[in-house]
């Protein structure tokens, strides 16, 4: 099939919410050729968006599943459901995040563990379970098996309001560069991106929280802060993220294993 993606199959999660890096993730790789199967709560939401991410596809290039990403038990469904359907699984995209804004003084330790949960212990677990799969795409592609894990820059700058997500993210990326060194034998590639200001739905909440915090007066303040601290000065878009997980995933990267691609816009330089 043509394409930068053509054959392969990806697991998208976090992808059910309208707007968010995920949902052009898989958009972006169904018109690269690519099978995908997209994963997240099921809601009266994400029914609309997987609706209208089917009919973009061609017949049978997509589906989605309601999956808890913290759950081994669900994992091992979503594999063996993505394997069954379409034959195998190629990439893995560690997409779905949250976050709960607060620092070490008015969080609990619940607040961090939830959020460690969906951040991070899902990557381990998720990449666990598809690993059988993505060990044998190397039989059908020569660059193998691909696993992308979106990190953002809050892995590599501190937060005093928002440190479960912070931590997390930062978590994230020594177990990408782990994960890199293990699984490089398997022919299996792990990488990380790493969004700056991505003006989704998470991102304006996030910047509506900070705002309640104090530390912004209003979201287009705080927007245009926290662009300003990268050269460009200019947020980014769902769309511009996605076009580095094709990348990734695609044969052109079949050398790139433990890269974190930074798609910041050089708000990195400062740290």
């Amino acid at each position: 099939m043509a394409g930068r993606l053509g054959g392969k199959v990806a697991i998208v999660t976090g992808a059910g919410r309208d707007g968010n890096i995920g949902v052009a993730i898989c958009e972006a790789y169904l018109r690269e050729g690519a099978r995908v199967v997209a994963t997240d709560f099921r809601t009266a939401e994400s029914e609309v968006v997987s609706a209208r991410l089917a009919r973009s596809a061609p017949a049978e290039h997509f589906r989605f599943l309601t999956h808890d990403v913290t759950s081994e038990a669900n994992w091992a469904q979503v594999a063996a459901e993505t394997a069954a359907a379409f034959g195998g699984i190629d990439v893995l995209v560690n997409n779905a995040g949250i976050a709960i804004h607060a620092g070490i003084e008015h969080s609990s330790l619940d607040d961090l563990r939830k959020v460690m949960a969906v951040n991070h212990d899902a990557l381990f677990i998720g990449t666990k379970a598809c690993l059988p799969e993505l060990k044998r795409s190397v039989q059908r592609f020569p660059g193998g098996g691909s696993v992308i894990n979106n990190l953002s820059m809050a892995s590599y700058m501190p937060s005093g309001i928002n440190i479960g997500y912070h931590v997390s993210k930062a978590a994230g990326r020594m177990l990408t560069l782990c994960a890199a060194v293990e699984f490089g034998p398997m022919k299996i590639r792990v990488n990380s991106v790493h969004p700056g200001l991505t003006m989704t739905p998470l991102i304006r909440e996030g910047l509506a929280d900070y705002v309640k915090l104090g530390a912004y007066p209003t979201v287009e303040e705080a927007e245009a802060s926290i662009a300003g601290m990268g050269p460009l000065g200019i947020s980014s878009d769902p769309e511009d993220t996605a076009h580095a997980f094709v990348y990734l995933a695609s044969e052109e990267a079949r050398f790139v294993t433990g890269a974190s691609i930074y798609h910041d816009g050089a708000i990195g330089q400062r740290y």
